[in-house]
This record gives structure tokens, C-alpha cells and sequence, in this order.
């Protein structure tokens, strides 16, 4: 998130008429580095919401005591997450867009029950990056349905929405955008997988194909890079050296912006197989604008980016192994892959997700997006967004 709000934001600052605040809760996992990047998105214009982290203690079994328990936990969930909303309403004052953008936790549905109820002059977009079931589906539908404009990242996603009950005329569907960085002529030798190692980004499921590879004979080492924690890397470890393919796991950890374009380029090819649908990823444009060929879940929104995806079903551990060895043999098809996913992602660069977004800003603030240009020269207009 903090990666797709940095983009977004520098792209609508082009437009010298944009003014972009971006509101983020004091995550943990994100603060040390966003605090000591070098292109840092948390800036003068910029401000953490200090609360309490998101509880991540649930309570386990299924006794009377652990539902008890439960209930407790929902209930103080939803007490602090409404904390956080509120306070990330309070930061917005002066704005006149609050454009949300919903993932879970942090930015979930419960923060998102006070930023959309609460009224107030601002006018209210969310971008739904996933569908956060915590508060419940019904929850999640009347809050869309309040916004001013929802905006997806792919037809799929629309269509789910819309299936649930939410008003079609309130969404937009608005691509993840993409960096589209020079590219180098360093070879390509790494299989990779960007991400959080865990199960709903299929990292389990490569790890069984991994043992399945190793019985065909077809060793497959694989690089790990991204944001994970110790936990998270433990159970990747154990569950390895369960399958027995601790010999094909490389531990690369978390990258700066410029060695994760580094890392892409030197990909033979890379993964995007979820096993939950998603609307977009930021994995797959990345790997799109670095002209990395990528393996991908038929799942959610991820076949629309691009025709030049390998496609495999989620969960299917032959159809993923069948995919690796012929990518890995076959490097006449890697160069086409690779060719046809960089001219893919000039289509959805930043900055032409900036201005779609911008005329969403435009539409729900009832104006002509004709009156741009004349706004531009003689009455600035201060937008500020709400990120994570």
C-alpha cells in the first residue's frame, strides 16, 4: 500500500493544481522504512496516526471460554479500529477528497465505518484493493454504497461488487498502475517470488510443487524476496523441510525500490499465484514493467492485465510445475513473454492512472473535467488523499 500510494500520489502531483496529504496509520512493519527512505512518502504534508497496533492475538478452539474470548476480541477490534477511523477523519479536515484505500487491518472495513458515516463536507472515495470480510459482507456493501465513487482495479472485482448488492453507478474500474524503469542487459539467471511468503500468495502451494519438480528430476531453486517477518519465514522453513526442498529456498528479505526493479530484471520469471481472488497486484505490474514474464492464478482480476500471462489454475500443483519447467526450457517464449508484458504496461503507467483517477476527483465533486485547465491557472484546488 505504501508503494502504490507513493506512485499514485507523485503522478496527481504532476498536475501543479494537486495538493496530496496522505494520512497513514503507524504500522509497525512499514515505519522504520518509510521513515528512512530515501524518496520518503511520509513528508510535511503527511502525518501517522498514533493508536494502538491492530490486535493479532485470536483466540484459538472452539470451547465456551474461546467463544467468549472471541467476542471480546471482535468487540475491541472494532472499538480501536473505530479509534483509528475517526482519527483518520480528523486529519482531513481541510480536504476536500478523502480517497481511502481499503485493504484490511489497518485500512480495513472497521476504520471505514466512522471515515464513510461520520458526515462531513468531504467528498469520500475508496478504492477497494481487496474485500475485507471482517465487519461482514453486509457491512462492507452499505459503506460502498455511501462512498461517492468506488474505484476497482479490474472487471472482475466490479462485477463482484456488484453481484453483492452494490450500486453499479458508483464504480470505476481504475488499473493498478506501473513504474515502467529503464531496463538493463544484466541476464536473467533467478526464478523469484516477490511478497509476503504465505498461504493465500501461494507460497505453500510453490513449495509443493518444488518437491514435485525434485522428483521429476528438475531441481528448482527459488530466490524469496519482500516484506516478511520471522514467523512468516519459519513456517515457509518448516514446512520445506517438511516436503524437503530446504535445499531450493533462498532468502533474499526486503529490497529497497531500486534493488526490487533489480531483482525483477534479473528474473528468468517470477509468481502471482494466489489463491484468494484479488482485484490487482502490484507483483504483476511491477513484473510487467520490468519485462518480467509471470506465472499467475486464473483468480480475480489478474488475467485481465495482460494476455501475455502464464496462466495455471490456483492450487493445482501440476499445472504450476508443467508451467515452471517449460518457462525454464524454453527461453525463445521467455523474450516474447517478456517483450509483450512491457509494451502491456505502457497502457497503465502511473501516469495515466493519476488522470483517471483525477476525473473520478473531478466527477464527485461536480465538476467538468473541461474546467480543468482553467482551475489549473486561477483558483488552486488542495486534494488530500488518505493512504496506507
Amino acid at each position: 500500500m505504501a508503494n502504490y500510494s507513493y506512485n499514485l500520489r507523485v503522478a496527481l502531483e504532476n498536475h501543479s493544481f494537486i495538493r496530496v496529504k496522505v494520512v497513514s496509520s503507524r504500522c509497525s512493519c512499514e515505519y522504520e522504512r518509510l521513515a528512512k527512505a530515501k524518496d520518503n512518502l511520509i513528508d510535511e504534508d503527511s502525518c501517522f496516526v498514533r493508536l494502538p497496533p491492530y490486535l493479532n492475538i485470536r483466540p484459538r478452539g472452539k470451547s465456551v471460554r474461546n467463544k467468549i474470548s472471541w467476542q471480546f476480541y471482535n468487540v475491541t477490534q472494532l472499538f480501536l479500529h473505530s479509534l483509528r477511523g475517526l482519527a483518520y477523519l480528523s486529519n482531513c479536515k481541510d480536504c476536500q477528497v478523502i480517497h481511502y484505500q481499503q485493504s484490511d487491518f489497518s485500512f480495513g472495513v472497521l476504520p471505514l465505518i466512522p471515515v464513510i458515516l461520520v458526515p462531513t463536507a468531504n467528498k469520500k472515495v475508496v478504492t477497494a484493493h481487496t474485500l475485507d470480510k471482517t465487519a461482514g459482507l453486509r457491512v462492507l456493501i452499505a459503506l460502498y454504497n455511501r462512498a461517492d465513487k468506488v474505484i476497482v482495479h479490474s472487471e472482475e472485482m466490479r462485477r463482484t461488487l456488484v453481484s453483492l448488492g452494490v450500486n453499479a453507478s458508483k464504480i470505476k474500474i481504475i488499473p493498478h498502475g506501473v513504474k515502467v524503469p529503464v531496463l538493463s542487459s544484466e541476464e536473467r539467471n533467478e526464478i523469484t517470488f516477490f511478497g509476503a511468503p504465505v498461504k493465500d500468495k501461494g507460497a505453500f502451494i510453490l513449495l509443493e510443487t518444488l518437491k514435485v519438480l525434485k522428483e521429476r528430476g528438475d531441481k528448482t531453486p527459488v530466490h524469496f524476496y519482500g516484506t516478511y517477518n520471522s514467523a512468516e519465514q519459519l513456517a515457509v522453513m518448516m514446512r520445506a523441510k517438511e516436503l524437503g526442498v530446504s535445499d531450493c529456498i533462498l532468502w533474499g528479505g526486503r529490497l529497497s525500490e531500486e534493488d526490487f526493479d533489480n531483482k525483477m530484471q534479473k528474473s528468468m520469471f517470477t509468481f502471482a499465484v494466489y489463491l484468494a481472488p484479488v482485484s490487482g497486484s502490484s507483483i504483476l505490474t511491477r513484473a510487467m514493467g520490468n519485462a518480467t514474464p509471470v506465472i499467475a492464478s486464473n483468480i480475480g482480476g489478474l488475467p485481465e492485465y495482460s494476455q501475455n500471462l502464464v496462466i495455471v489454475p490456483p492450487n493445482d500443483v501440476n499445472a504450476l510445475a508443467d508451467a515452471i519447467s517449460k518457462l525454464k526450457r524454453d527461453p525463445a517464449l521467455r523474450k516474447q513473454l517478456s517483450n509483450g508484458l512491457r509494451m502491456d504496461a505502457a497502457r497503465i503507467s502511473w501516469d495515466a492512472i493519476a488522470s483517471k483517477t483525477l476525473k473520478v476527483y473531478m466527477e464527485v465533486l461536480k465538476r467538468q473535467t473541461s474546467n480543468v485547465s482553467n482551475e489549473e491557472s486561477s483558483n488552486p484546488v488542495n486534494f488530500h488523499g488518505e493512504n496506507k
